[in-house]
């Protein structure tokens, strides 16, 4: 899952204004990238989780031979008070075609803390000519919580995960997405009872890119959670900058 205010959105913005100027050259191994999203939704894992919410971010990337690691920092802020925000940090490293991720998702109802998830993830695509990509998610900081279990420790609320399957294709350039997503075993963190499938979705994008570095990507999704029978809809618009060095 992806705390915010409508600072640090301008921040990040007028940061991006500044650096665009100053692009480098030549690429180098570093780049920084810096922008936000307006969202209609803010869909993620087969959830509905907020309604119009701006989404900043900023990230720094390394990438070297084989090798690709990337920090960074993600914020949603709803527009309707009292909805859910949330401010996240994660970490990723990529070789070749597996990629580790860690991320933590702090989570916050109106402007109050509620909790925090570490979420480990490891994916692997199977090549650039079969671009489909095999993810697994587990939060792995949720075993006191299940120790409290009174019929007995349960590993699957120790460790709520999440198992997608994506595909990613384009079509006179819109890049699009096809997901299908299960819930391996019970948890409650995913409000699930047992095994289920939690999220069959499309997504389709369009990024314009402008002569000063800046890119204006515009994507819309349509999830559908068979397990809830509910489908779920949302359009974003975003602006970013990127610095190389």
């Amino acid at each position: 899952m992806k705390k915010s205010n409508v600072l640090a959105i301008l921040c990040a913005l007028l940061l991006g204004s500044s650096v665009a100027p100053l692009r480098a050259q030549e690429s180098g191994d570093w780049s920084m990238t810096v922008g936000a999203d307006a969202t209609s939704s803010y869909l993620w894992r087969g959830m509905n989780l907020a309604g119009p919410s701006l989404q900043p971010s900023v990230y720094f990337d390394y990438e070297k031979d084989d090798w690709a690691v990337s920090l960074g920092t993600w914020a949603s802020k709803s527009l309707i008070k009292g909805d859910y925000n949330e401010w996240d940090l994660s970490v990723e490293a990529t070789w070749r075609n597996i990629t580790l991720s860690l991320a933590n998702y702090r989570e916050y109802y109106g402007a109050e803390f509620d909790d925090n998830y570490l979420d480990l993830g490891l994916s692997f695509t199977l090549s650039e000519d079969i671009p489909v990509t095999f993810s697994w998610y587990s939060i792995i900081n949720q075993y006191e919580s299940a120790a409290l279990i009174p019929s007995g420790y349960r590993w699957n609320e120790a460790f709520p995960s999440y198992f997608e399957v994506a595909y990613d294709f384009s079509l006179s350039e819109v890049d699009f997405t096809v997901a299908a997503a299960v819930l391996p075993f019970a948890a409650d963190y995913y409000g699930n009872d047992d095994f289920g499938v939690c999220n069959l979705n499309i997504t389709a994008g369009y990024e314009f890119e402008f002569d000063n570095g800046a890119t204006l990507p515009i994507s819309g999704q349509v999830m559908y959670n068979p397990m809830w029978n509910e489908c779920f809809w949302g359009v974003s618009v975003g602006y970013y900058f990127s610095l190389d060095f």
